[in-house]
């Protein structure tokens, strides 16, 4: 059998999950921040390094121009000689050379406002051309970088605007001379990112490599704790089941006996010394088996085991014997005992049930073939009556002719409703409304009898079908005005609610039912009165039970008043359920 530890294991190893998690998760965290804080670095450095050397460069190409003008006298127009722009052209891109040389540059190129190279210098044999989109950068915030590949390697290509002045010396000569502020230059420098890389991957790889053993030394101190609750589990396991099966056999409503082999009571639970009306202060244990006298009514073997069925101080036990070994040589006999009551009480009202469903569904039967001639009769009998309503006695006998069949059709209605219920509505009904229609339908009556009827209502509703509620009360009030005295007969209609529902009583000042009348007066064709059909109360029991309520009936002196009968019905609320 499994059970369940009283404080779960599983929150500590849950909690102790999710700590490697949020450490994993945290390690995961702080080292790809750190990786993009070193990736940060090292591009903010790659670009302030290519800042510098396009400032220094763009700057040494200016002052270079100014500091190459050749010395000589004055002319006519008393203008100094200078070299011309195209012989200074060799000297700039003997300059790039140098630069690109010294392999932290893989790519000098100086452009034109029309995007076309002025002045281009590479490393390597594959043409390198910058992307159009930097231009476009450049002419929108005179500074841009991205990172490119140049001859198979890792670059950041960075450019800015260059001198204007720079424009009218290694320029077309159509930009020579314009002024210096129309047109500029672009300036474009490859740096060669590999070495930058090559660090920032050492940095990534020792950087993961430590998360991973700061992850592996955490999961192995899961795997630790893991085992350590494991081992205490099952270190408990066995007392908390010694425990539970314990408990299990004091407080299961089965009783539960171990014989030795000559019928002596080895051990007995709290069940078995009520099933067999064993005192308080006596033990069963060392008790013989043999010693209890009960009446068996049934009994059969199948493979080892007995199974009797018996009658034990009133009580309907079930006993069950089968063999266990203690030990190889040592045999025991284990008996379970049920009560079997309540189960053979239910097992009487399913046979009734089926009873009265047989019984209804040949009434039926009957009733509709007696339902056919009997409105030919009464059509003769109603003809004859009004024929013969001045001729006596023949008037009398048609009039009683017609009376007799207006009783038997409402049998056979009575009939046809018990085999055959109608399908119940309940909705939400005013009580004091149908207590005053029961008063106005019953009024004739009452009046000729002498009676009245007393309401005392402390619920105002009842959840109930509304034609079947009226039926049930009219069939009830029919039978307490038959049973009251003439003149003197009181009838009363009341309602409580409690939690569940509502409980409706209808009781009179009659002289009562007896016990023997009251536990057959909810069976269909039972009757005590003479012209009674034994109908009128088996509907009110159909109609209750399809409400999922009951009907109890009081007899002399039960009931709230010394004598007369009390009929309480009740009716559950569905709000009670919810």
């Amino acid at each position: 059998m499994e059970l369940s530890s009283r404080k779960s294991q599983k929150l500590p190893l849950a909690l102790a999950l999710l700590a490697l998690v949020l450490l994993g998760a945290g390690s995961l965290y702080l080292t790809w921040h750190n990786l993009q804080q070193m990736h940060q670095t090292v591009f903010e450095h790659m670009l302030l390094s290519a800042r510098s050397i396009a400032r220094g460069l763009d700057i040494q190409l200016v002052e270079g121009a100014r500091r190459m003008r050749r010395p000589g006298g004055q002319n006519g127009h008393g203008m100094h000689n200078r070299r011309m722009p195209d012989e200074l052209i060799p000297d700039a891109r003997e300059l790039f050379q140098e630069m690109v040389a010294q392999g932290d540059l893989l790519y000098i190129a100086l452009y034109g406002p029309d995007h076309n190279p002025l002045l281009v210098v590479e490393k390597g044999d594959k043409p390198f051309s910058p992307p159009p989109e930097m231009f476009r950068m450049l002419d929108s915030i005179r500074e841009s970088s991205t990172p490119v590949i140049i001859d198979g390697k890792a670059a950041l290509l960075y450019g800015t605007i260059g001198q204007p002045m720079l424009l009218r010396i290694y320029g077309d000569p159509r930009f020579r001379f314009l002024p210096p502020q129309d047109q500029g230059t672009y300036l474009l420098l490859g740096l060669n990112a590999e070495k930058h890389l090559h660090q920032f991957k050492q940095y990534r790889r020792a950087a993961l490599l430590q998360t991973g053993y700061i992850f592996l030394a955490g999961f192995v101190l899961w795997l630790l704790a893991v085992a350590y609750f494991q081992r205490r589990e099952q270190g408990k396991k066995l007392v908390r089941l010694e425990r539970f099966q314990a408990n299990l056999l004091d407080n299961m409503p089965d009783g539960l006996l171990t014989l030795s082999m000559d019928g002596t009571i080895l051990s007995a639970n709290g069940s078995a010394l009520k099933l067999l009306d064993s005192p308080a202060d006596e033990a069963l244990v060392g008790m013989n088996w043999n010693s209890f006298s009960y009446e068996t009514l049934q009994e059969f073997q199948r493979d080892n085991v007995v199974w009797k069925h018996a009658l034990l101080s009133g009580k309907n036990l079930e006993f069950i014997f089968f063999p266990y070994f203690e030990s190889q040589d040592e045999k025991r006999t284990m008996i379970i005992i049920r009560d079997r009551t309540d189960i053979a009480g239910l097992e009487e009202d399913l046979y009734e049930a089926r009873r009265l469903a047989s019984i209804g569904s040949l009434a039926a039967g009957v009733a509709h073939e007696i339902r056919n001639p009997l409105s030919s009769l009464r059509g003769f009998a109603q003809l004859f009556a009004e024929k013969f309503k001045d001729e006596q006695p023949y008037g009398t006998f048609a009039t009683t002719m017609l009376g007799e069949a207006d009783r038997l059709n409402r049998v056979v209605t009575d009939l046809l409703y018990l085999s055959k219920p109608h399908e119940l509505e309940p909705s939400r009904l005013d009580l004091d409304d149908i207590c005053r229609s029961m008063q106005t339908l019953m009024g004739f009556d009452l009046e000729h009898k002498g009676a009245v009827i007393n309401t005392d209502l402390r619920a105002e509703t009842v959840y109930a079908d509304p034609d079947a509620i009226r039926q049930v009360l009219l069939n009830l009030l029919v039978n307490s005005l038959d049973a009251v005295p003439e003149g003197d007969g009181e009838i009363s209609i009341s309602a409580e609610q409690n939690g569940h529902g509502v409980w409706i009583s209808v009781c009179d000042n009659g002289p009562g039912m007896p016990d023997e009348i009251r536990k057959h007066a909810l069976e269909p064709f039972f009757t005590d009165k003479p012209k009674g059909t034994g109908l009128g109360l088996a509907i009110v029991n159909t109609i209750m039970r399809g409400h999922n309520g009951r009907v109890t009936i009081s007899g002399q002196g039960e009931s709230a008043q010394p004598h007369g009968t009390c009929v309480k019905l009740f009716f559950p609320d569905p709000r009670s359920k919810e």
